[in-house]
Order: structure tokens, then sequence, then C-alpha cells
């Protein structure tokens, strides 16, 4: 046992005492000295928990874990990133654990709460691999977290993850009643407000989700994260033909996570919606350019634009990308294939099947002649 144990023990190991350590980055010697405790009581069992949970260096399936004393300047989540290895670690089944407190005193409802922690703890750190299948998982954090809020206890987490279980089976406004009461606990937990803007925005409310979007967009710090958030302000202020405000989202989330395509393309339906051809024109081009081989983009861009009535500002980016890319048969073939797909749309059937043709002999350039783009070729000429 360290000094530190010893006279931890001389005062009882007093709760404030491992907080005072866990405070000063001491996550080692806190364990030792919970761990060294004989026949602790309950809230003595639940903080060892907590301390294992929390404050491990590494852990092997939450079954295992090594711990570590920070120096100053330290940071617990770097050191992980940097080495996670080389502690001698600590057995301790968390789950038997609580499992038996819970055994010997049924009516602790922190435990109970405590085993819906755990097991909502193991669903988003190991899913299946732990060894029971995540649903199953999630079905017992949502059955404990249930069982303690019956009786009173809960937090912001167990509030969360109650509206998340809801929201899974698409029962939305279950989903928000829980949110909103995880948001009364943590109004700044960025998580919760987006999570509550998506069941928003799939119940059909979107105005009702977009004060939760901003500020979860407001709270996050992480780019991708932030970007995500100011993705789904966009969509919720589109869908309430806010189209300025939207605009403005979708740019912002662009700039977060740049050529990240669903950005990309909501801010490029917006541009449409808004009708700024020009900014359509050069992000059409720019994202189609991203996957200049693939068929499915510009099979998308053709349903858009048809949608939008806007087949012309189509064609306009399709002749831009021909110019640029002249001297790529394989992308050319490409465009003029699915150019020809939307000339058929809007009705021209004759330039329609020039253009398909065409397209045809860019292939041939590069592609033998029993390549299966030929036969998709054929097929389509059929149809048209």
């Amino acid at each position: 046992m360290t000094l530190c144990c010893l006279m931890v023990a001389q005062v009882g190991r007093t709760q404030c005492e491992i907080d005072s350590l866990i405070k000063h980055g001491q996550y080692l010697n806190a364990y030792q000295c919970i761990d060294n405790v004989e026949n602790p009581n309950v809230e003595q069992a639940l903080k060892k928990i907590d301390i294992a949970l929390n404050y491990y260096f590494h852990s092997q399936y939450h079954r295992s874990f090594s711990f570590v004393n920070l120096r100053t300047g330290e940071s617990l989540t770097d050191l992980r990133e940097a080495e996670p290895y080389g502690e001698t670690p600590f057995a301790f089944n968390v789950d038997s654990t609580l499992l038996a407190l819970h055994e010997h005193y049924p009516d602790n409802y922190e435990v109970v709460k405590k085993l819906g922690d755990f097991y909502n703890q193991i669903y988003n750190d190991f899913g299946d691999a732990w060894g029971e299948r995540s649903e199953v998982l999630l079905d017992k954090s949502n059955t404990y977290y249930q069982m303690a809020y019956e009786q009173g206890v809960y937090d912001y987490k167990s509030l969360y993850g109650l509206g998340y279980y809801q929201s899974l089976f698409e029962n939305y406004f279950a989903a928000q009643n829980w949110f909103l009461m995880s948001l009364k606990e943590r109004p700044d937990d960025a998580l919760t407000n987006y999570s509550l803007s998506v069941t928003y925005l799939f119940d059909g409310l979107y105005r009702n989700g977009i004060q939760y979007a901003v500020k979860a967009y407001e709270l996050y710090t992480d780019s991708l994260k932030k970007s995500d958030a100011a993705r789904i302000t966009g969509i919720l202020l589109l869908k309430d033909e806010q189209f300025d405000n939207a605009f403005s989202f979708f740019e912002k989330a662009d700039a977060l996570h740049s050529n990240y395509r669903p950005n990309q393309m909501y801010l490029l339906k917006t541009a449409l919606l808004k009708e700024k051809e020009s900014l359509v024109i050069d992000l059409g081009c720019q994202v189609l350019s991203s996957s200049l081989y693939q068929p499915e983009l510009p099979e998308e861009f053709n349903s858009m634009f048809m949608h939008e009535n806007k087949p012309d500002v189509l064609c306009l980016i399709y002749d831009e990308l021909l110019i640029k890319y002249s001297s790529d048969f394989e992308a050319c073939g490409n465009i003029r294939f699915h150019y020809g797909k939307l000339l058929y749309l809007t009705g021209e059937k004759r330039k329609a099947k020039k253009m398909i043709k065409k397209s045809r002999k860019d292939f041939e350039v590069v592609f033998n002649p029993t390549h299966q783009v030929f036969e998709a070729i054929d097929q389509t000429l059929q149809r048209l």
C-alpha cells in the first residue's frame, strides 16, 4: 500500500480524500485506496466502479483496468492515445460486482441506475465485441434506467439514455420528452441538444428543432461534430423554408468539414432554391469533379435538378466539365452518358440518343468491347 493510502486509511479513507486524489489526477492512488478497503459499503463499492470506468489509463473490455498518477501538465486523454498499454492491470469485473450489489441491496436504486450506466457505456464503447449483442446491452440499460427513474433516481445521462432508446424505435414524442427532461438537468449538453433536434426533424416538427440544433452547433468544439450540427440546423431551416438562414448554416458546415458530400449537396440544393446560378455551377463542377468515374453522383444530380426544375443549369455544368476534362475519355463518357439521360428526362429524345452514342465512343477509347458499360449503354438506348 502506498504512503498516500496509509494516510487515507488513518482517517478512514473518507469520500472527500479520495475525491481530492481524483481532482489532482492521482488516479492510481485513488483506485488503490478504494481497492484496499475491506468490506466496502455500497457507497465505496460504487466509488470504486466510478473510478474504474471514468479514470482508467487502459481497460480490457472494462473487465480489468490500469491507472496512472498524472504529472503536472499531463492529460489522461493524451496519455491514453499515446501509450494505452504498459501499466499492470487490476482485474475488476464491474458487471458481476454491480449484479451482486443489486442482489444484496435490491432497494438501492443508486445501484440500479449504475447498472444502467454500465450497460450503456458498454454499448457505446464496445457494442457486440463485449460478448453480448448491442441490442441486448441497450435493453438492459433501458430497463435499469427505467426502474431507477420510477424511484426518483436519475440524472441527465440516464434521462438521455431513456430518450435515445425511444428514438431508436421511432417513438419520437417519447424521446423528445426524455431529452427535454435531460436538458433540465444539464441545459448545455451538446449531444442532448443535437439528438433532440434530430428527433424533431424526423417527426416533421422542423421549427421546434431549430433552437436545439443551433444550441448544439454553439456548444460543440470538435470541428466534425460542429459541422454535423450546422448541417442539421440547415436542414431544419430548409424544411421550414428559411432559405437564407439555411444557406448560411450549410456554408458553416462546409467550412468546418470541407469536401464532405452531404454538406456540399445541401449547399448546392439551397443555392438552387435561392437561384444563385453561378455558385450552383461552380459548386456542381467541384462536387462532380470529385467522382468523375462513379455513376451514382450524376444520377443524384439529375434527380435533384429535375426536381427543382433546373435541368438547364445542370446542362451548363455538364458542358463545363466536358471542356475541362476533354482529354479524359472515361470521365467524358460518364458525363455524356448521364447528360443523355438528363436530356431524355426533359423530352429531348433525339439529343439524348446522340449524347449517349457519343459516350460509347469515349468509352471505346479506354475499355475493351466486353466491358459491362457497353451493355448498360445498349440497354439505355433501347429504352429511349
